[in-house]
């Protein structure tokens, strides 16, 4: 009889199947990636998935959580970068950040797959996507309040980062040569708007 997995060597086995659905999903969509694509994927057996992950709706919800968490993450390792910058600095260190985030597998991702997403997740359930709301939210507010950015408005901020990227994923309505340049006059905004 196999030994029983540690609690280290369940999660580790979790966050591969999580690390190889991903990859697929970034290179198929979530809608042409199957349980079995991703145990094959990651070599896995088929019935160690549902030892995790319940469906593969289960498995998409936490691979979409995932994926906003990981960039609230990086947001928060530019905010202990910043901190020590001048204004200037800040300003432009930012604008690097957002430019980079626009060629982000993660965020193309989900630009690629938005529509998908919201599909999946207003038929998973409402409190799924309540749940990612409300972790946005939270995010937002430990920014600003990092930041020290008083009483901004974390649902104006979300809504402004929101258009950039539903902007940008519309390339086919916008000049291509242009996209860098409008992007950081609207970052330019944003950060007027958080007076950084």
């Amino acid at each position: 009889m196999p030994r029983s997995l540690t609690e280290q060597e369940k999660e580790m086995q979790r966050q591969l199947l999580l690390k190889h659905g991903k990859e697929l999903s970034f290179r198929y969509g979530i809608s042409r990636v199957s349980v079995d694509d991703i145990v094959k994927d990651a070599g896995v057996a088929k019935g160690s998935f549902y030892n995790y992950f319940s469906s593969k709706d289960d498995f998409l919800y936490q691979l979409i959580f995932q994926i906003h968490e990981e960039g609230f993450a990086e947001v928060n390792q530019l905010i202990d970068v910043i901190g020590k910058l001048s204004a200037s600095e800040k300003r432009a260190q930012i604008k690097r950040f957002f430019l980079a985030l626009m060629n982000d597998p993660k965020q193309r991702f989900l630009l690629k797959e938005r529509q998908e997403v919201e599909n999946f997740l207003a038929r998973h359930s409402k409190d799924s996507f309540a749940e990612i709301e409300k972790m946005e939210i939270d995010n937002y507010q430990k920014i600003i309040a990092k930041l020290s950015l008083g009483e901004k408005n974390p649902f104006i901020i979300q809504n402004y980062i929101h258009i950039i990227f539903f902007g940008v994923s519309h390339k086919e309505l916008l000049f291509v040569d242009y996209i860098d340049a409008t992007v950081e006059v609207m970052l330019d905004g944003l950060l007027n708007y958080l007076e950084l």
